[in-house]
């Protein structure tokens, strides 16, 4: 006699393969979209950890009257955790090397930059003797910038450069003369680094607003003159 046990055994199985794919399936989209949103949540916190940097950057610069010292690197902001340099381990895990950064951010090479790459020209860096060279200024763990309830587990760090206008051939001093076109301005570059190597860049020009020729008048504060977030680092 025929029977139909083979079959509905056979019906069992599939529908319960079907229901178990579809249940890990269901499992694997919930997962994925929790991890999503903690990335972009973790993203966000550092864009703005970022933006906080260049706040406190913003502040030092507008209390110091001679920025030729901060062009040179001779003075750092009052946000820092030691000497401008050399490896940093990160909150949350992993580590970042500041020196390494900075030679990224001069002359895109890991090594010391010389004064010959430094003023090559390229793309990224068309202004040859004029081109930006980048200095430590403000850096240091987030929850040491402000104390948030919950920061965001990144580390901060500012560089400060002159900027492009000035044709002097003298990038590690702000152009002299009230009336120059470059004078009283300076690129900053902040960077927030995260753990497993996520960052985010922020670049800003900052303009000290001052007027009255030789017994000028500088305005308290610093005006932000340009602002972009950089996708990818540009020097």
């Amino acid at each position: 006699m025929r029977t139909e046990k083979g079959i509905a055994l056979i019906m069992v199985v599939l529908v319960t393969a079907f229901l178990s794919a579809l249940g890990l399936g269901l499992l694997v989209a919930v997962f994925m979209d929790a991890l999503a949103t903690g990335n972009m949540t973790g993203s966000v916190a550092m864009f703005y950890a970022a933006d906080s940097a260049i706040e406190i950057a913003a502040r030092d610069l507008a209390q110091i009257d001679d920025w030729d010292a901060v062009l040179s690197g001779n003075r750092l902001a009052t946000f820092t955790d030691g000497a401008a340099g050399g490896v940093r381990v990160l909150p949350g895990g992993g580590a970042v090397d500041l020196t390494v950064t900075t030679n990224m951010l001069n002359c895109g090479r890991s090594t010391t930059c010389t004064d010959s790459q430094m003023d090559a020209n390229s793309r990224e860096r068309p202004w040859g003797e004029n081109n930006a060279q980048w200095r430590l200024f403000a850096y240091g763990p987030l929850q040491q910038l402000a104390p948030f309830a919950s920061p965001a587990a990144c580390y901060v760090a500012v560089w400060v450069a002159d900027d492009a206008r000035e044709q002097d051939g003298d990038p590690l001093a702000d152009e002299a003369g009230a009336d120059a076109p470059g004078h009283g301005i300076v690129r900053v570059h902040a960077e927030a680094f995260g753990v497993s190597g996520s960052k985010r860049a922020i670049e800003a020009e900052l303009l000290r607003v001052c007027s009255g020729g030789e017994d000028r008048v500088c305005l308290p504060g610093i005006r932000v003159q340009s602002w972009q977030e950089l996708r990818q680092a540009i020097p």
